[in-house]
């Protein structure tokens, strides 16, 4: 990954750093296992400096795929602005994209009380010497847009992952891994969440969808039909209600619905975009 030599004002530093997934630990203590759940395989940091002694820290990711680089970029995110590369957010000091397969974090090194010029202009710089391109995850299509909370949609792969986004139970009773992509999203009215995932064949979603269902009638549910081969199961516990189906290698499931017909529509709306997907 060759950087502009400067941006503007800003000219690179010597001595970059590349860090693996072996290595990240060393740059970045607990925040290394969310980039290890996806495809990453390294990081380049690269420092940019002025004359007049202001810098920044480039961090460029790559995450393997787009679909990655994309997932990585909406683990935390809560905005998403256009114009530098496929989407970015800004949080104070620091301005994150993706594009491609590169993940991007520009943090300015100095305390500013308006350093969105400054982080635009590195960023810009950093996005065009990049390979262009970066699609959304085909996955992100099944879920509806109607009554979606802005900008809660993510995409990830592992248990672990959804546990950080809504706390489903200590063990993987959705039998998910590093070849399972999974798109979830918060809905409105309430905290609905929907959750797709797309397992790597129809074994192994059935046999997600049976121990979803353990699951529900563990924590007190009652779950008619979720041991069904494409069947489906509403289930309450008398405050929320869930409901889940599969379709192919495809389970989808709605929790924390605040009625059985919510959880029904949505779920259902959600399956009626699953032909759209490939595979």
């Amino acid at each position: 990954m060759l950087l502009p030599e400067t941006i503007g004002d800003w000219v690179k530093q010597p001595d970059p750093v590349i860090y693996d997934r072996e290595t990240i630990f060393d740059y970045i203590n607990g925040a290394g296992e969310v980039y290890r759940s996806y495809a990453f395989s390294q990081v380049l940091v690269e420092r940019y400096e002025t004359q007049a002694g202001l810098g920044v820290t480039v961090e460029v990711f790559d995450m393997g795929t787009s679909e990655d680089a994309f997932g990585v970029f909406s683990y935390a995110r809560e905005d998403e602005e256009s114009g530098i590369g496929s989407g970015f957010e800004r949080k104070g000091s620091v301005l994150c994209f993706w594009q491609g397969r590169h993940y991007v974090c520009v943090a300015a090194e100095q305390r500013d009380e308006n350093p969105g010029e400054v982080l635009g202009e590195v960023a810009a710089g950093i996005s065009g010497a990049l390979p262009q391109g970066g699609a959304r995850p085909a996955l992100m299509s099944a879920l509806p847009e109607e009554n979606r909370v802005p900008f809660s949609d993510r995409y990830f792969h592992t248990h672990q992952s959804l546990n950080y986004h809504r706390y489903l139970a200590r063990e993987n009773v959705l039998r998910l891994s590093p070849e399972t992509d999974v798109a979830l999203a918060r809905y409105q009215p309430g905290s609905t969440y929907l959750l797709v995932a797309k397992y790597e064949d129809e074994g192994v979603a059935s046999e997600a969808l049976s121990s979803f269902g353990d699951h529900l009638i563990q924590v007190g549910f009652a779950a008619p039909g979720a041991h069904e081969d494409g069947g489906e199961a509403s289930s309450t516990d008398g405050e929320v209600w869930a409901s889940a189906s599969r379709h192919g290698r495809f389970v989808v499931a709605v929790l924390d619905a605040d009625s059985e017909e919510a959880a029904d529509r949505l779920r259902l709306d959600a399956v009626a975009k699953l032909d759209q997907i490939p595979g």
